[in-house]
């Protein structure tokens, strides 16, 4: 059975970065007080949320309590950078949870619980036993989140429905790569796009590489429009598709779509993200093994739920 114990500390916070940041801001120096401190602060900061950002956490919340009670423990530790010598008197108790199982299901229950993400999911035991989505549709509209291959809830994209933050927050990586590869020093990369785009996979982790490959599936299922749009307001920095001066040679692209599609054949032939697949499942993929521990995953009886040269768009438990 898979287990985060086996994977290296950064790409558990790469793999849980929303979830890590929720426990970032609490200063420890609560101590016994600190888990109640998480819960204080992210029930004051729910409606600052994005509705993007609450369905990734959600999505990494349903991820984490897929595993047992120990990676939970692991994984919890190593977003408190317990296991480095300088924090380890951070093994603080919070009062109310008997484990830390109980604490992320707490928290669950806070982000399935906003008004805003009821509208769109409904379930009755948050980041454990999601059942299917049901969110409300009426007539022909399009319904607005949908689950991917991973059982992940992803967007169906409307872009009056979203600023250029949501789609930030929606495609994360495909943004680090437009502000990063495909920005404003993107011939830092290589000497043409296509080289640029063949290299890009190189320069970060296989979780970084996987959950970006995901991210490009769900993105080019969406329409030219959209994905004209998207790209134009939020993710890249340099046109794809228009033909620059400098550096000279540097080649294009005849649609934006056609763009992506390069950038995702190339992130799936990475040859370490293809002997990735074919070996152990990654944490990234945890939510495979969600039938496996089922039975350790059960729902805490009495918790309270709270509530261009440079070419531009311009479009735009306690732990035991």
């Amino acid at each position: 059975m898979h287990t985060l114990k086996k994977i290296h500390n950064h790409e558990i916070i790469e793999t849980f970065n929303s979830i890590y940041t929720l426990l970032c801001k609490p200063n420890e120096k609560y101590q016994s007080k600190f888990f109640d401190k998480v819960i204080f602060e992210e029930t004051k900061k729910l409606l600052g949320y994005s509705l993007p950002s609450k369905i990734k956490i959600i999505n990494e919340l349903n991820v984490l309590l897929s595993h047992s009670d120990d990676d939970i423990r692991h994984a919890t530790a190593v977003f408190r950078h317990i296991n480095e010598p300088e924090y380890r008197k951070k093994y603080s108790e919070s009062g109310h949870f008997k484990n830390l199982r109980q604490f992320w299901v707490f928290i669950s229950n806070i982000f399935a619980n906003d008004p805003q993400t009821k509208e769109l999911i409904h379930w009755e035991n948050p980041g454990v036993d999601q059942p299917a989505l049901t969110p409300p549709t009426s007539g022909s509209d399009k319904s607005m989140v949908t689950k991917n291959a991973h059982n992940e809830i992803i967007f169906t994209f409307i872009p009056k429905n979203f600023s250029r933050s949501d789609i930030i927050n929606m495609f994360p990586n495909l943004e680090n790569l437009g502000s990063g590869e495909f920005g404003e020093d993107a011939d830092m990369y290589g000497d043409t796009l296509a080289e640029v785009i063949e290299n890009a996979p190189r320069w970060h982790s296989v979780i970084f590489n996987q959950q970006t490959i995901r991210e490009l599936k769900t993105f080019l299922s969406y329409t030219d429009e959209e994905i004209d749009h998207a790209s134009s307001l939020a993710l890249i920095r340099r046109s794809p598709t228009e033909e620059i001066e400098e550096p000279p040679n540097w080649g294009r692209f005849p649609t934006v779509r056609a763009f992506w599609t390069a950038v995702l054949k190339s992130f799936e032939n990475d040859a370490v993200v293809r002997k990735e697949d074919n070996t152990e499942p990654s944490a990234a993929n945890g939510i495979d093994n969600a039938q496996l521990e089922r039975k350790a995953a059960r729902p805490v009886p009495g918790v309270k739920k709270l509530r261009s040269g440079m070419i531009y768009y311009l479009d735009s438990d306690t732990l035991s």
